[in-house]
C-alpha cells in the first residue's frame, strides 16, 4: 500500500498532471488537496489533449475514485463545465463537504484587488481563489456541505455577502448580486452537485485502511506557498506535503512517498525575482518549443535555467522521496545546458540556500554548472536508454540534491515516459 503525494517543486506548471495521470494507473483513489481552478493540468491520452483546472487528473481513468478534498476551493460553474466536457470518459467523482465555494463576488473582487496593487500586482489568475480563501480564514465562507441546507445557506449568505459587497463598493465594482440571487444560484448548484458531496476524509482513510494505493495531487508549487513561497507573489494555500495531508483529510504520517515534480528548466508566471531568467533567444526557444503559455490564463511564461537552490528549499520543506524530471525533451539538441548551483549576492558572497528577502534575491546572480548538450536521435524511450550527456545531467541533479530520480518525461504522452 502506498499513499503518494505529488508536489510541484518550483513555481507551478511543472507537469504534475501528467505524473498524476501516469501514477494513477496503480491507484484506487486520486485526490486534489488545495488550490482551485487557478491550476491548469494538461494530460494527453491517445493523442487527445485534456485541460483540467479543477478536476483531479485521475478523472480520466474510469476505475479510479477522484476526490476534490477539503483544502480545495470550488467554482461550481467551472466544475460542471469540466464534467460536461468529459462526458462518459470519466471515473467516479466525490467532493468534500468541507471544501469552500467560490462565489460570484469572489471573482469580481479578485480583479479589483489585483488592479489596485499597481506595480505590485501578483499575477493572479483572477478566478476568485484568493478572496475565497480570505473568507475561509475570516470564518464567513460557504462550504459545499452548506449548499445542502437552505437554513444554513441563508445564514452564511447573510454574514458573507454584506462584507463582500462593502469590498466591491470600496473598489468601485458594480454588480447586480443580491442575497436572493445568490441563494437561487446555490440551489441550482445543489441540484446539480449534491450527488457528489460527502465526507471525503472518511472515504480516503477507509481506502488506506483497506491497503489501497492513494495519490494526493497538489496544485501550483512550493515556491508560491503562502508560508515558504516568494511572498507576496504567492498563492493562498499550501502546495506542500503538509498541505496535501491536511487538505485531503489524512494524517501526515500516512504519506509513504513524496514525488517532487520539476521541469528540466524553470518557468514562472507573474511578477517577482527570477535569478536564472533568460531574456534572450535561448529563453524564447524554450518558451516556443515547450509551449510555455499558461493553461488557465494563456499568458506567456517567463523561462530560465533549472535552479537547484530553489529545489533544495522545496526538498527541505516537503521531504521528497524521489524526483520527476519533466519536459527534458525540450532541452534536446542544444549545444550546452546550464544548471544553477548557487547564488552570488551583491557583495560577492556565495549562498546555497534560497533567501526569504525578495529585495536580497533580486540582487543575486546565479552560479552555473554547464553541461554538454545531447541529440534527440539518441533517445530510445521504449528501451529506457538515453544519451550519456543526458545521463550526466540527471545524475548531477540527483547527487547534488541527494534525491533519486524516479520519472523522466520526454514528451506529453503517457508513452513518452521513462521510469527508473
Amino acid at each position: 500500500m502506498k499513499v503518494t503525494t505529488i508536489i510541484g517543486a518550483q513555481w507551478g506548471d511543472e507537469g504534475k498532471g501528467k505524473v498524476t495521470d501516469y501514477l494513477a494507473e496503480e491507484c484506487r483513489v486520486v485526490a486534489r488537496s488545495q488550490g482551485g481552478n487557478n491550476a491548469g493540468h494538461t494530460i494527453v491520452v491517445d493523442g487527445k489533449k485534456h485541460k483540467l483546472h479543477l478536476l483531479p487528473s485521475g478523472i480520466l481513468r474510469k476505475d479510479v475514485v477522484s476526490i476534490i478534498g477539503n483544502g480545495v476551493v470550488v467554482n461550481p460553474e467551472v466544475l460542471l463545465k469540466e464534467l460536461d466536457n468529459l462526458d462518459s470518459e470519466r471515473g467516479q467523482l466525490l467532493i468534500s463537504d468541507r471544501a469552500h465555494v467560490i462565489m460570484p463576488y469572489h471573482k469580481l473582487l479578485d480583479g479589483g484587488e489585483e488592479s489596485s496593487k499597481g506595480k505590485s500586482m501578483i499575477g493572479t489568475t483572477g478566478n476568485g481563489i484568493g478572496p475565497c480563501y480570505s473568507d475561509k480564514a475570516s470564518r464567513i465562507g460557504i462550504r459545499m456541505g452548506d449548499l445542502l441546507d437552505d437554513e444554513i445557506l441563508m445564514e452564511r449568505l447573510e454574514k458573507a455577502f454584506p462584507r463582500n459587497q462593502a469590498l466591491l463598493d470600496h473598489y468601485g465594482i458594480k454588480s447586480d448580486l443580491t442575497i436572493d440571487s445568490l441563494l437561487n444560484l446555490c440551489r441550482k448548484w445543489r441540484n446539480e452537485l449534491s450527488q457528489f458531496i460527502t465526507d471525503t476524509s472518511l472515504l480516503i482513510n477507509k481506502h488506506i485502511d483497506n491497503k489501497d494505493n492513494v495519490l494526493l495531487e497538489g496544485a501550483q508549487g512550493v515556491h508560491i506557498d503562502i508560508e515558504y513561497g516568494t511572498y507576496p507573489f504567492v498563492t493562498s494555500s499550501s502546495p506542500t506535503t503538509a498541505g496535501a495531508a491536511l487538505g485531503s483529510g489524512i494524517a501526515p504520517s500516512k504519506i509513504t512517498d513524496v514525488v517532487g515534480v520539476t521541469k528540466a528548466y524553470l518557468t514562472r508566471v507573474g511578477s517577482g525575482p527570477f535569478p536564472t531568467e533568460l531574456d534572450d533567444e535561448v529563453g524564447e526557444m524554450i518558451r516556443d518549443k515547450g509551449q510555455e503559455f499558461g493553461t488557465t490564463t494563456g499568458r506567456p511564461r517567463r523561462c530560465g535555467w533549472l535552479d537547484l537552490v530553489m529545489l533544495e528549499l522545496s526538498n527541505r520543506i516537503c521531504g521528497f522521496s524521489s524526483l520527476a524530471i519533466m519536459k527534458l525533451d525540450i532541452l534536446s539538441d542544444m549545444d550546452e545546458i546550464k544548471v544553477c548551483v548557487s547564488y552570488k549576492d551583491e557583495n560577492g558572497a556565495e549562498i546555497s540556500h534560497f533567501p526569504s528577502s525578495l529585495s536580497y534575491l533580486a540582487k543575486c546572480e546565479p552560479v552555473y554548472k554547464t553541461f554538454k548538450g545531447w541529440s534527440s536521435a539518441e533517445i530510445d524511450i521504449p528501451n529506457g536508454t538515453v544519451p550519456i550527456e543526458m545521463k550526466n545531467f540527471l545524475d548531477f541533479i540527483s547527487e547534488r540534491l541527494e534525491i533519486p530520480i524516479s520519472i523522466v518525461s520526454l514528451g506529453p504522452g503517457r508513452e513518452e515516459t521513462i521510469i527508473f
